[in-house]
């Protein structure tokens, strides 16, 4: 198993708080680990999260749709932990949660997004200008929020917003698991139906689409999303709400 190194800054702890703050969750973690290409690469099958009652330590499985979640040795579905996995370059990032009963929280999402997928590119051989990615994956409002989110560095500002679709994208996988256990027809959407319309990225996703249709049938009333800058990297967290 590869040396991993736990990250642990004031900015990762303060984007827990503001994550999970006035959710009622019996327990939440976030971290970030550096030394690793993939998960599959790190936990051997199992993850040890960081419980205010010591070290949890979960089996890990995928559901059908490659989300990741929490099991038992048996290989049953723990049933009230939320958790969500994303890595980039050596680093990897999980963020989980057991919401007490009563709490609006129905899913977590987590994603890393590196500063240099969003980096002025040099022209190409014909002298013409590189492509810039940012207009391949954004819509025109989400491009114009660019120099309201960051004013002075638009980069961090692109990779927030690639990695907050995602995120959003994710925290939709337990309750669209959950809704598949008493349902036949199939819910179809993808991150690029999560669309970022509001400067600090609270607000704004899945507002409308395929994304919108199936959070509605779904019973997901909002998405909030909250990101900070990591080791070069948009780190963006994002949960699913039921009001």
């Amino acid at each position: 198993m590869p040396s991993m190194e736990h990250i642990d800054t004031p900015a990762i702890r303060a984007l827990e708080r503001e994550t999970f703050a006035g959710l009622d969750c019996v327990d939440h973690g976030l971290v970030v680990l550096r030394g690793a290409t993939s998960w599959g690469a790190h936990d051997r099958g199992f993850i040890e999260l960081p419980s205010r009652e010591g070290t949890l330590r979960v089996h890990l499985a995928y559901d059908e749709r490659e989300a990741p979640l929490a099991v038992r040795e048996d290989g049953t579905e723990v049933p009230d932990l939320l958790l969500s996995l994303t890595d980039e370059n050596d680093y990897l990032a999980c963020i989980w949660a057991r919401p007490a009963a009563g709490s609006p929280l129905m899913g977590v999402g987590v994603d890393l997004s590196s500063r240099e997928h969003f980096r002025e590119r040099p022209p190409r051989r014909d002298g013409s200008p590189a492509r810039d990615l940012s207009l391949l994956l954004f819509t025109e409002t989400e491009q114009s929020l660019i120099p309201q989110l960051e004013p002075e560095d638009d980069i961090l500002a692109k990779s927030a917003l690639f990695a907050a679709k995602e995120a959003a994208f994710k925290c939709t996988a337990s309750p669209l698991r959950r809704w598949y256990e008493s349902h036949d027809d199939e819910l179809l959407f993808e991150v690029r139906h999560f669309v970022m319309e509001e400067p600090g990225l609270e607000r704004g996703t899945g507002r409308n689409g395929a994304a919108q249709a199936a959070m509605d049938r779904m019973g997901i009333a909002r998405v909030v999303t909250h990101y900070t800058e990591v080791c070069g990297m948009a780190l963006v967290t994002a949960v699913a709400l039921a009001e």
